[in-house]
């Protein structure tokens, strides 16, 4: 599964670092380091939205931090 997680200039400000370092804990918590491939991206045009932007595979999220572990739980967890 490809997790991608927007490092652009509105999502850094928004958080994204601490998705991404929430997300990298997760994976490796629930050991589906196999499963999950997590990337950056700069930009991916929805700045407008009031989260950081995450994909997962064709699926665009605005994601705030605090709500990382519940998303993880959900989004990722929920469909291996």
């Amino acid at each position: 599964m490809r997790v991608t997680i927007c490092i652009g200039s509105a999502c850094h400000l928004k958080g994204s670092k601490d998705i991404i370092q929430k997300m990298q804990e997760l994976v490796k918590v629930h050991q589906v380091s196999d499963k999950v491939d997590l990337n950056g991206a700069f930009c991916s045009g929805n700045c407008m939205k009031e989260g950081v932007c995450v994909t997962v595979e064709d699926t665009l999220f605005s994601l705030k931090p605090d709500e990382t572990e519940a998303f993880f739980e959900k989004e990722i967890m929920g469909r291996l």
